[in-house]
């Protein structure tokens, strides 16, 4: 199933601009509005109507959103679908003013109660003007996706205040790790625990080894998502506050060299530095290119997040399990949580949903 490679491709191209976005992001920083205060949403149960939009990419095949409808429904939801997740515009999912139409109605209708999204791929920065916020803080529900999904999450959550969660979309396909965090961290009232932390495995584990790069603990609310969404959000009004928060970040299909940039974007405009711990997911095929390498000498992806990271000293834990993965948790921003990286734990002290 063609799912992965539209994010890397597709984004790639927006990072032409990326580096202009530096001075506006700096001149913006002092200016930057306060996230409001903190809403959780209302608890998801089986039986539940749960709206299912698609803010981003549209269908590659039709069949595709039938696939996603169903591994929203194995929560025990009943899914019911956005005016036009049907639509088609180019690479998107219709016209921005439909799609954010469909996201609004969904905030709007009283017998749904969360929205869960279709896929990520490209499209949700184009819609964010087009959002109802004071309706979406009027009516605190659940939202969850990831990938490009990422600003749509941060940008809620940065103008009302409402809790949103990274977290696997419906096309995403999910296994049994992912579903038991999503339903500890949707379906749940309890405080969440320890959360992303690699299923065990016999014998030395590899893939998904936990790296601690800066040793140390530090707590505050969780503020993340997807690299390029990160670095796209800023000198915008969504840009997201990092200021004593744990900052997780995952990225697919980029090289070391394209990460490296980004993170230094990051770096030159102070998210880095603001942040109290840095809580680092898996970067899914973010290597070197095998036929077309961009650089015949190139630092290695572990190289490049420790020579970012290290010299903040700030605490730094690499690989969770959170990103473009099966077994994708579930992380509630502006959650309350503990990253200890001397113990490789990532801890969410509180409930996300009431």
């Amino acid at each position: 199933m063609p799912f992965f490679p539209p994010f890397s491709l597709s984004r790639r191209a927006l990072l032409g601009l990326g580096s202009t976005l530096v001075a506006t992001s700096l001149g913006s920083a002092n200016t930057q509005a306060k996230t409001a205060s903190v809403l959780k949403p209302p608890v998801l149960k089986p039986g539940d109507r749960v709206g299912m939009v698609a803010p981003a990419s549209n269908a590659y095949e039709p069949e595709d959103i039938q696939l996603a409808k169903e591994t929203m429904e194995q929560y025990g939801f009943q899914v019911v679908l956005g005016e036009h997740i049907n639509d088609q515009y180019g690479y998107l999912a219709g016209q921005d003013r439909d799609r954010a139409a469909d996201i609004n109605a969904m905030f709007r209708r009283a017998d749904i109660r969360g929205l869960v999204t279709f896929s990520g791929g490209y499209g949700c920065c184009r819609l964010l003007p087009y959002l109802d916020y004071d309706l979406i803080r009027r009516n605190p529900k659940v939202i969850v996706g990831h990938s490009d999904i990422t600003s749509l999450l941060l940008a809620i959550y940065q103008k009302t205040g409402v809790v949103t969660f990274h977290g696997s979309s419906g096309l995403t396909g999910v296994g049994d790790y992912a579903i038991a965090h999503f339903k500890r961290t949707i379906m749940d009232t309890a405080p969440i625990g320890e959360i992303a932390k690699p299923p065990a495995a016999e014998g030395i584990e590899r893939n998904n080894r936990l790296v601690t790069i800066v040793r140390g603990e530090a707590t505050g609310p969780l503020i993340g998502g997807n690299l390029t969404l990160l670095t796209n959000l800023l000198g915008t009004p969504y840009e997201p506050d990092t200021r004593g928060k744990i900052l997780f970040i995952e990225e697919i299909g980029e090289e070391p060299y394209r990460v490296d940039r980004m993170l230094t974007q990051l770096w030159l405009a102070g998210k880095l530095q603001d942040a109290a711990g840095i809580a680092l997911g898996h970067f899914v095929d973010c290597y070197p290119k095998e036929f077309q390498p961009s650089f015949v000498q190139t630092l290695s992806l572990e190289n490049v997040l420790r020579d970012r990271f290290s010299s903040l000293g700030k605490p730094t834990l690499y690989n969770l399990m959170f990103g473009h993965v099966r077994e994708n948790a579930v992380l509630p921003i502006g959650i309350n949580a503990t990253l200890n990286a001397s113990q490789k734990k990532l801890i969410v002290n509180e409930n996300a949903v009431v």
